[in-house]
């Protein structure tokens, strides 16, 4: 890596250069003669055997090879360092900024609880959680990571599997009273169903896996649509149709036979629940950490990793 042969304070005030368009303003910048920033910027080009920069009097403008370099250079310095971060970082207290975001109904439910636990290990870092049931661009939003449920679509992400997430189908029983009860796929064709808008699209197809492992896919019709989970748990709650639901957003209200689960022989195809990071190498010790710690939640204390008949 090209990196490991030069000094890379140096690179860094190569970039400052650079950025600035002029050898005199970096050297200010960087509270250093114009002769010392010119030595940096040659010991530069003689370890890398390149001329970065055209000189003249009156200003400096980069080579090709310069221009190249600092195209590709930053990724490669940001990296480098956050690597060099990573691996020295463990005995340090995290600082700056953590930013998550996350749907508003598992944040609320799930993930608000964990981050602050989360915090409560590491009052000098700041954290910033996002709820929104859309998913936002992670890098336009400036988000360290996501933590999405479902297919992913964006191919520049990077994601890491933390849970298979569980889903069920379930109504009300004032619901049911009123309308009966589904005792077959057919059966629940005819029935009334509360479904759930994504940025996609209307998901009015659910996928079924019978006894025998087969995946079967229903087709239903929406008599409520909305692009809220929460907002599709509150409407069955109030008898307006059937819904599907992730097992942890209505455990609660099975329980307490607020919700009743539906045609139980048949499993919802599951999900699964991601942490989801811009596409880069390496991820700051704050990230790698929070990651750490969800994937021991999820693997020892999340109540759901095991569905429940």
């Amino acid at each position: 890596m090209i990196l490991l042969i030069m000094n890379t304070d140096d690179f860094q005030f190569f970039i400052r250069v650079a950025d600035c368009g002029s050898l005199s303003k970096a050297a200010q910048e960087a509270n250093i003669s114009v002769s010392v920033a010119s030595q940096r910027i040659q010991r530069l080009e003689s370890t890398l055997k390149l001329r970065l920069f055209y000189r003249t009097t009156r200003k400096i403008t980069l080579t090709d090879e310069g221009r190249k370099l600092l195209d590709f250079g930053r990724y490669w310095l940001d990296d480098f360092i956050t690597l060099k971060d990573t691996l020295t970082a463990r005995d340090k207290p995290l600082t700056g900024n953590l930013r998550v975001t996350t749907s508003a109904t598992f944040g609320i439910k799930i993930l608000t609880k964990v981050i602050a636990n989360f915090a409560l290990l590491h009052p000098t870092l700041n954290i910033y959680l996002d709820l929104n049931d859309q998913n936002i661009d992670l890098i336009e939003h400036g988000m360290d990571l996501a933590i999405r449920i479902g297919k992913l679509n964006d191919s520049s992400l990077v994601a890491k599997p933390l849970m298979t997430n569980h889903r069920l189908i379930c109504a009300a029983p004032s619901y049911l009273n009123q309308y009966g009860m589904p005792h077959s796929i057919e059966d629940l064709q005819q029935h009334r169903c509360i479904l759930q808008q994504h940025q996609n699209g209307l998901t009015d197809h659910w996928q079924l896996i019978d006894q025998k492992r087969t995946v079967v896919d229903v087709h239903l019709k929406a008599y409520f649509t909305t692009n809220s989970g929460e907002a599709i748990r509150q409407a069955a709650l109030q008898g307006l149709g059937i819904s599907n639901h992730s097992r942890w957003h209505v455990a609660d209200d099975l329980e307490q036979g607020h919700l009743i689960e539906l045609l139980p022989e048949y499993q919802i195809e599951p999900t699964t629940i991601y942490a989801v990071f811009p596409n880069r190498q390496f991820r700051q010790p704050k990230t790698e950490l929070f990651l750490s710690y969800l994937q021991n939640y999820f693997k020892h204390e999340y109540p759901w990793n095991i569905r429940k008949n």
